[in-house]
């Protein structure tokens, strides 16, 4: 093979071998941050102070964090190399901006920093520093993540799958797992432009849960239940007129539903397939995808997992960011979170969880949901004809 294909192919490994989990405790920690109002200090040497201060914008710009770099400001820098030394510069820096606990660090490294080998020493002394004041620190860092991976609260190591290839698969996955967080549901909050351009090819659709958006559930001790048989599928009085609302103006109309008691013994397909003919006949749906499975089955479609989401966007062609999930439980808004829609959590206090993702809009109706994303709609319609022709 030639030099290009071997690299692409290590390049491929690492993708494929980065710690999923070790990404989503960071995401966590960095919403975590935004919402008690902390700041962000990005900290890299070398080709990661580069990849620090794009990734600077992308925290600023899309995730609404408020993130600096020290190693944007050179005079400070080169003044504080010359007159105190290189070991101390990030965290004298940090000590000049009043690091607290709300506050996170972020370290982008080859390595991580290393004391024994006098590897970027000043890394090391900022990473002490914010553990002793109690602030967050993160880390994407390869080799074995050195100090970093030792002190941080949550950290993504880089795989090495050639020893030859460290830094450059280092600081190029560096980008890749950043900009990876910015679009991560849990933290992006602003559309980047060319996703935000009207397309032509794509497609708007409406993810709608069945009982409680579109029938009325079995509501006992303060929780709700489905109907067992169509004789007890009632729908609910502003079900249709809101449907009709979203389908003139263009939008497919896909039922997301689980029904875990098929998977329970207590319910059969054919009785749940009798009320989806019933409710296809009644309302201008274009579609019904369902999970049979219980939470013991792990499987990726059973709400908050997005796979019946995924699936249905991928038989529509449906862009999922110009979407809509709606549900009046908190796995049909973590579901819609996960999979990138914008969502609409009808609240219908139920003795419940709240979601984990905050809903883009809270109502309290089927009416008032379709009327939200109506006018969502027309405000998405309007900045990005502003946006092409500035």
């Amino acid at each position: 093979m030639s030099f290009s294909r071997d690299f692409l192919v290590e390049a491929r490994e690492i993708a494929r071998t980065l710690d999923c989990d070790a990404i989503e405790s960071v995401a966590g920690k960095l919403a975590a941050i935004r919402g008690r109002e902390g700041r962000l200090f990005i900290l890299g040497v070398g080709g990661s102070a580069a990849n620090a201060s794009h990734a600077v914008n992308d925290f600023r710009k899309i995730a609404g964090i408020e993130a600096y770099a020290p190693t944007d400001n050179v005079s400070e820098l080169t003044a504080r190399t010359n007159d105190e030394g290189w070991a101390t510069i990030f965290e004298s820096w940090l000590r000049v901006s009043h690091l607290n606990p709300r506050d996170g660090i972020l370290v982008l490294s080859v390595g991580g920093g290393s004391v024994e080998r006098q590897v970027s020493p000043n890394l090391v002394a900022a990473l002490d520093y914010a553990k002793a004041i109690g602030a967050t620190v993160l880390g994407i860092v390869g080799r074995d993540g050195g100090h970093t991976a030792r002190v941080a609260d949550a950290c993504v190591l880089i795989p090495t799958v050639n020893s030859a290839h460290i830094t450059p698969h280092a600081e190029a996955f560096q980008a890749v797992v950043w900009h990876l967080l910015v679009s991560h549901p849990a933290l992006k909050r602003v559309q980047t432009m060319w996703e935000s351009l009207p397309n032509a090819s794509s497609r708007r659709a409406v993810f709608l849960d069945r009982d409680g958006v579109l029938t009325r559930p079995v509501v006992s001790d303060g929780k709700p239940y489905p109907p067992t048989a169509l004789a007890e599928l009632e729908l609910l009085p502003d079900a249709k007129d809101a449907l009709d609302q979203l389908k003139r103006e263009g939008l497919l109309l896909l039922v997301i539903t689980n029904q875990p008691d098929v998977a329970r013994g207590t319910q059969q397909v054919a009785a749940i397939e009798e009320m989806h003919a019933f409710l296809k006949e009644r309302l201008p749906v274009d579609d019904i995808f369902v999970c049979y499975h219980d939470d013991r089955d792990h499987c990726d479609c059973r709400k908050p997992e997005p796979g019946l989401l995924l699936r249905a966007a991928a038989k529509y062609g449906v862009t999922l960011a110009e979407s809509y999930m709606v549900g009046d439980r908190w796995r049909d808004v973590d579901a819609g979170a996960r999979a990138g829609t914008r969502t609409v959590w009808i609240d219908r206090r139920y003795a419940e969880r709240s979601p984990s993702s905050p809903p883009e809009a809270r109502v309290t109706s089927t009416a008032e949901a379709a009327e939200w994303i109506l006018r969502d709609l027309r405000r998405f319609s309007y900045e990005a004809d502003l946006r092409t022709k500035s």
